[in-house]
């Protein structure tokens, strides 16, 4: 599927047109990003896959405004963005919770940021708990949680900031296998209530495949987008689907780009 066409006949939530990122390492610029065209229209779940190293984070750095491009644009809902900081909710590789604050304390971070009373904050949070499965926990530290109660209470607090695009980071790369499964459909089931747009970085094709509508394949460095794969698998998703013929197919074909990838490194 060509990209570029699709993104003519779509508003997208998030565009990027064009982005390259290099970086200055011993006095010498390091291309970490090449001509980047990726976009994620309203209430798709897309997801970002590629070798080590190509610039994943480096990208979804970029769209949340902690980082700057060196060249290209971003925009969010057909405007261009120069200060996005903030516009977006990012849920970063690690959970990120403070040890000090418990489960509740930790989740209203965000609104607290934004000016949102404390007991105003503590109350949305209380409203949302027993769909994160943390009802009961709101007073514990995060040292006694697993880590599955842990991906759900940072989550919380990246849902609780009320932003229409949310970035996740390998979320669920520290869990177990079984964990791992169980809150992948845990997210799907929440990303169809909450009906906001995810964009989701991950090295396990199996995930990508089982959670997207779409996904891309990053080249090796400087990062590129290679390769958009439609992933036309019915909706709800459950796990068998992943021995289904077509799953396999999907997969095979994604491994193959990103081998082809790893290869020529």
């Amino acid at each position: 599927m060509n990209a570029e066409a699709a993104e003519s006949s779509i508003q997208p939530a998030i565009q990027v047109q064009g982005v390259s990122k290099s970086f200055m390492q011993s006095g010498t610029p390091l291309a970490v990003l090449k001509g980047v065209d990726f976009y994620a229209s309203d209430g798709e779940l897309v997801s970002v896959i590629g070798p080590s190293g190509c610039g994943k984070s480096t990208l979804l750095n970029i769209i949340a405004g902690l980082d700057q491009p060196s060249e290209g644009s971003i925009s969010l809902n057909g405007r261009v963005e120069e200060r996005r900081l903030g516009e977006v909710g990012y849920m970063q590789q690690r959970d990120l919770l403070m040890p000090w604050r418990s489960v509740l304390d930790n989740a209203i971070i965000g609104l607290e940021l934004q000016g949102v009373s404390k007991s105003e904050a503590h109350a949305r949070a209380r409203a949302l708990l027993e769909e994160f499965g943390l009802t009961g926990f709101e007073n514990e530290y995060p040292h006694a949680l697993s880590g599955g109660m842990r991906q759900r209470a940072a989550f919380l607090r990246t849902v609780l900031a009320d932003q229409e695009v949310f970035l996740l980071d390998e979320p669920f790369g520290a869990l177990d296998a079984l964990t791992r499964s169980q809150i992948q459909e845990w997210l799907l089931g929440m990303w169809r209530r909450v009906q906001k747009t995810i964009v989701l970085v991950t090295h396990d094709v199996d995930e990508a495949i089982f959670l997207s509508d779409r996904v891309y394949v990053m080249s090796s460095r400087p990062g590129r987008m290679k390769l958009v794969q439609v992933i036309d698998l019915a909706r709800p998703r459950h796990a068998e689907m992943v021995t289904q013929p077509r799953f396999v197919e999907l997969k095979a074909q994604l491994l193959a780009s990103v081998r082809s990838e790893v290869t020529d490194v």
